[in-house]
């Protein structure tokens, strides 16, 4: 699959979880977003939303691949907006998300 068709269906992933959890943004960012993907690479997926607002960082991505319909690996980071901008200002993953990533 193309690189353009991959970025229709994860428009359409943001659309189906849209209306479940509330996402105010989502980013595509690592290996996808360099232009470096290959048949082993997974897709890297930051979400902002304030449905993470209370709970666990590590439980926050659970029910999320149930949406996800492509056919490759996915990892999802989750945020609320407060921890969106205080992480992009620091020296973290989501700050190169930012840099490097699209925005969907």
């Amino acid at each position: 699959m193309d690189k353009r068709k991959i970025r229709e269906e994860i428009k359409k992933f943001k659309k189906r979880i849209a209306k479940k959890i509330g996402v105010k943004k989502l980013i595509i960012f690592g290996s996808f977003a360099r232009g470096k993907m290959n048949k082993d690479s997974d897709i890297d997926i930051l979400l902002v939303g304030e449905s993470f607002r209370g709970k666990k960082f590590f439980e926050r991505p659970v029910g999320l691949h149930k949406y996800w319909t492509l056919d490759y690996p996915v990892d999802f980071l989750c945020y609320t907006p407060e921890e969106f901008e205080k992480k992009r200002k620091q020296i973290t993953i989501v700050r190169e998300a930012v840099r490097e990533g699209i925005v969907i």
